[in-house]
């Protein structure tokens, strides 16, 4: 069963779930790296939002995807995000400056 709040009790269950509900559409890359991490974080878990970022860029390392220190570095943003109080607007926004964004992220 899952904690309450909680989307699903598995880790890509529940990750899977947060980025189709809780990150907006259209970001650009790094953004989009600090808002998966700090809505992970929040409504799945810290560790499994770090899980999550490494093995997105190992993934992206052995395929054909784009592996970047900058994005990691983004994620690490977004678990630093993750903390930032209020609501998920707040995030957004804490995420934007971080990432040096000049677009307003809404959700």
């Amino acid at each position: 069963v899952a904690a309450p709040g909680r989307p699903s009790r598995s880790t890509l269950g529940c990750a899977q779930a947060v980025l189709a509900a809780r990150v907006p559409q259209g970001l650009a890359d790094k953004p989009v790296h600090c808002m998966a991490a700090a809505m992970i974080a929040r409504y799945c878990s810290r560790p499994e939002a770090a899980l999550v970022s490494v093995g997105k860029e190992l993934k992206d390392l052995f395929s054909a995807g784009d592996a970047e220190w900058a994005d990691l570095q983004a994620d690490h943003d977004g678990l630093r995000c993750a903390e930032v109080p209020g609501d998920d607007s707040a995030v957004g926004e804490f995420c934007r400056q971080a990432t040096g964004s000049s677009r307003r992220l809404r959700n």
